[in-house]
């Protein structure tokens, strides 16, 4: 329990040295805080110090007892006072008791009735301090409870709730703008996931960067700060197109400067009416997929993806590329060709982290699947292969990504280079090469034997014995797979498909594609816009 500040006052300093020890103030729970010889300077002690409790002489130098009670009321402070007065002012006193003095005692002061007025003021302060503590609670819990529902419906109405726009509407602390948009917050933290302390720190920071944001948006008064769930939300209430910008970079700034923390902040687009918040809410959180691709503690506004139609086809170019020159002693460098490949799937992922982590696996993938149909088994055997899709998961990055996939190809470069010193290896390989780069020519079990100096027959046994399938089937195989990369990338007629994979007969070739792929051409085509 906090003690009662007391202000001692009387132009006589032996009346006042007398009050200092008359009675134990400290049993009382009083702490004298200050003495005053005159009026004036009872005043200025009362500015300084905001007493609970004034005893002082009714009639000083300076400022009578009245114009001392005028001027606490005045400056609405809340002491209370009790006056010492002589017998002759006792008509004067009773007069103070009109104007808010709590009681008055006649000199010489008896030090038992001094104490019994001093307890009943001390109980009558400690009794309203705690009703206005109630009453501060009050207020406080109502506003909580207030911010609570209003929060609330802002999480519903990002959510496409339209009760909650009405509700909003009719609470009546919407401004009347022009432009509504919503912007949401990521701090860029460590996964914590080794015990209660961590957790524990997490939750006073995220407490922290929500008391900054509700100062920062509040002081504005240009929208409302929410939670929803971890991430922290902003409606901004703006003419200005260039406002949620402004108030992002300044909230971020804040969060950066005060508690040394990378947020993220990403706007959604302005909509014109608070019922389409939910569609600002959306673009913002488009905004945010991009987070894994572009560096993160910055504002990141929303702008429209613009798919690259091109980057599917270039993707497969380069995948093939890659295997062809990570097996060839003159090719591109493989970590040259896999930079360029990673350029492409950022640009074919559109914002999408699990696009993304897909094309690089499906060409890891690819990879070992051809180094194994030519007989070279890399360390990503298919035991090796689902705890790499794994890691590739948990990068928060595509820039962590980048990094590990350049590394794996270096490895994978490095163990091919130390197995195609095999003769027939290399022979095979030729082969393969020759059959991707030229699948569209005339290709023959006779002349693909004649490129590597062997009979027909030697050959298509030596094809089987390391490929495991007969020649015929492998140049199928290939002409098809680009087949359907030109009749699902590209608008080219069946038999245009057929004359560039080989075929000069499109029925023949539309009988092909359906024993391997289960349809003819056209209906796989419309089976996949369905």
């Amino acid at each position: 329990m906090r003690k009662i500040r007391m202000i001692l006052a009387d132009d006589e300093p032996v009346i006042l040295r007398g009050l200092k020890i008359i009675v134990n103030w400290e049993e009382l729970g009083i702490e004298i805080v200050g003495e005053a010889y005159d009026g004036k300077q009872l005043i200025d002690l009362i500015e300084a110090y905001e007493p609970d409790l004034i005893v002082s002489d009714i009639c000083m130098p300076g400022f009578s007892g009245i114009e001392v009670l005028k001027q606490i009321e005045m400056t609405k402070k809340a002491a209370k006072v009790i006056f010492i007065s002589a017998y002759k002012e006792f008509s004067y006193a009773q007069d103070a008791l009109k104007y808010g003095a709590l009681d008055y005692l006649v000199k010489p002061v008896n030090t038992l009735q001094l104490e019994q007025v001093v307890t009943k003021a001390v109980s009558l302060i400690r009794e309203e301090s705690e009703e206005e503590r109630n009453r501060e609670m009050l207020v406080h819990y109502e506003k909580k409870k207030r911010d609570d529902t209003i929060e609330e419906l802002l999480d519903r109405l990002t959510d496409g709730d339209v009760a909650a726009a009405h509700s909003l509407q009719e609470s009546g602390i919407l401004e009347q703008t022009s432009y509504v948009t919503v912007c949401m917050g990521e701090w860029n933290h460590i996964p914590d996931d080794t015990g209660r302390w961590q957790e524990r720190e997490r939750k006073l920071i995220e407490f922290a960067i929500a008391n900054i944001m509700v100062e920062i948006v509040t002081e504005s008064g240009q929208g409302f700060f929410f939670r929803k769930g971890r991430v922290y939300c902003v409606l901004v209430q703006h003419d200005r197109l260039e406002t949620p910008i402004e108030l992002a970079n300044e909230l971020h700034d804040k969060v950066k400067t005060y508690l040394k923390l990378n947020l993220t902040i990403n706007v959604g687009s302005p909509v014109a009416s608070i019922k389409e918040a939910a569609q600002s809410y959306k673009d913002a959180l488009e905004a945010s997929k991009w987070n894994y691709f572009s560096n993160t503690n910055r504002v990141i506004p929303y702008q429209p993806a613009h798919p690259d139609p091109a980057a599917r086809m270039r993707l497969a170019e380069l995948q093939l590329e890659l295997f062809r020159d990570i097996t060839s002693p003159t090719g591109r460098s493989p970590s040259e060709i896999m930079r360029e490949l990673l350029v492409t799937m950022r640009e074919f992922a559109s914002g999408s982290k699990h696009a993304a982590v897909s094309a690089v696996y499906s060409t890891i993938i690819m990879l070992q699947q051809e180094l194994k149909g030519v007989g070279i088994a890399t360390q990503l055997s298919n035991d090796k292969l689902p705890p790499v899709l794994e890691q590739l998961s948990v990068f928060d990055s595509f820039a962590e990504l980048e990094d590990f996939v350049l590394e794996l190809i270096d490895e994978i470069h490095k163990q091919v280079k130390a197995k195609t010193g095999n003769k027939e290896l290399m022979l095979l390989l030729q082969v393969k090469q020759h059959i991707e780069e030229h699948y569209a020519d005339n290709i023959t079990l006779e002349s693909m034997a004649a490129l590597v100096f062997m009979n027909s027959y030697y050959f298509s046994s030596f094809f089987k014995k390391h490929t495991g399938e007969n020649f015929k089937q492998y140049l199928t195989e290939v002409r098809m797979k680009h087949a359907l990369r030109l009749l699902v990338m590209t608008d080219l007629m069946v038999y245009e498909i057929a004359e560039k994979v080989g075929y000069n007969n499109a029925r023949h070739f539309s009988e092909m594609f359906k024993k391997m792929y289960g349809k003819l051409p056209q209906e796989y085509k419309q089976s996949m816009k369905t």
